[in-house]
């Protein structure tokens, strides 16, 4: 086996190797992705009633781009609901909107149009998205793949680097100027999804992008100070009760933090203090995928992160579940012990051998 925990210093060395590059994208928008995004302008200009929604526990790229797009249609006096399941982390409520965001939808509220974000699967949309005769035109925008595309109109753009790169698309085709609001909700997406502007995402659209927002009146410090700079004592509290589970495998290439719900309560952590704890053991110089056992009560959620040369999506499909390239998460059943090893059996597959 390729695992040895951090007890003396030692490292076991094997023959994994590294994966492909991701490659660049290209610094235009490829033409079918401009053409779904005015397609998109088009629908959201003939309505009054919108509902903005992306996947359960929102990131910055659900939180910014729903946020920034329904900040746009309310100044062009359209009457917008934002709705996501699970609050919003409070590192997002300063944004506009962000602590209007509603966490349940009546059974006989009607839309005329429900935009999904950042999604990637409508199964993570919640429990109140509307059924078709109430959700109105329904529009999908995502960066990621889905087959087919589960919308009325769907703007899918892969080279996009978050999903607000694709609001600030659709925008321009509703011919909307960015308010400082909405530069605000934008710069929040890109910078989160491209991991402050470091990933292998980041493009030259997004650097343009970014100079586009400042121009709107965004301060990258203040931006930078109010999402990274002010985390929340209860999260510092729990990586303090964490650390002693780190664990590297012997090979080097995987890693992971194991989460109580003890040490959860102990501290009062909610979800978002968890968040980007797994982003410490993908930061370790030779690791390519880290992971993260989180207890809850419908089981043991495992989340993983790539620096992009190993993938995760055979992880995760190894395991009965489904991820992208970089990033993924499944819920398991059983004991620590079984999960831990059913997951680290899954890693160790995933390692791809050296020539």
């Amino acid at each position: 086996m390729c695992g040895l925990e951090l007890k003396r210093g030692i490292r076991r060395r094997n023959m994994h190797g590294t994966g492909k590059d991701l490659g660049h994208f290209s610094e235009k928008v490829p033409p079918q992705a401009l053409s779904q995004a005015r397609k998109v302008a088009a629908a959201l200009a003939k309505t009054q009633k919108v509902l903005v929604l992306g996947h359960v526990g929102a990131d910055g790229d659900v939180a910014g781009s729903s946020l920034g797009l329904a900040q746009a249609l309310r100044e062009l006096g359209k009457k917008v609901t934002v709705y996501n399941e699970a609050p919003y982390p409070e590192t997002f409520h300063w944004l506009a909107g962000g602590k209007s965001v509603k966490h349940e939808l009546g059974p006989r509220v009607r839309f005329d149009a429900t935009v999904s974000v950042d999604a990637a699967d409508p199964a993570r949309l919640g429990k109140h998205f509307p059924d078709p005769e109430r959700r109105g035109t329904f529009i999908w925008v995502d960066h990621h793949r889905i087959d087919p595309p589960p919308g009325d109109i769907n703007y899918i753009d892969l080279t996009a680097a978050a999903v607000g790169e694709q609001i600030a698309q659709i925008l321009r085709a509703m011919k909307h100027p960015l308010s400082k609001k909405v530069a605000e909700c934008l710069y929040v997406s890109l910078m989160t999804d491209t991991g402050t502007f470091r990933y292998a995402n980041t493009s030259v659209r997004a650097f343009n992008l970014a100079g586009e927002l400042v121009k709107s009146g965004v301060n990258p410090w203040d931006m930078t100070e109010k999402v990274l700079e002010s985390q929340a004592p209860q999260r510092m509290l729990l990586l303090q009760r964490i650390m002693p589970s780190l664990f590297l495998s012997g090979c080097g290439r995987y890693g992971s933090f194991y989460v109580r719900q003890i040490d959860q309560k102990a501290v009062g952590a909610k979800l978002e203090h968890v968040h980007g704890l797994v982003n410490h053991i993908r930061a370790t110089k030779g690791v390519e995928v880290a992971a993260i056992f989180v207890e809850n009560d419908a089981g043991i959620k495992v989340s993983f992160r790539s620096k992009g040369h190993v993938s995760c999506q055979p992880i995760l499909k190894k395991l009965g579940g489904n991820g992208h390239r970089n990033a993924g998460s499944i819920v398991l059943k059983g004991s620590k012990k079984q999960v831990v090893a059913q997951v680290y059996q899954a890693l160790e597959l995933a390692m791809p051998q050296r020539t």
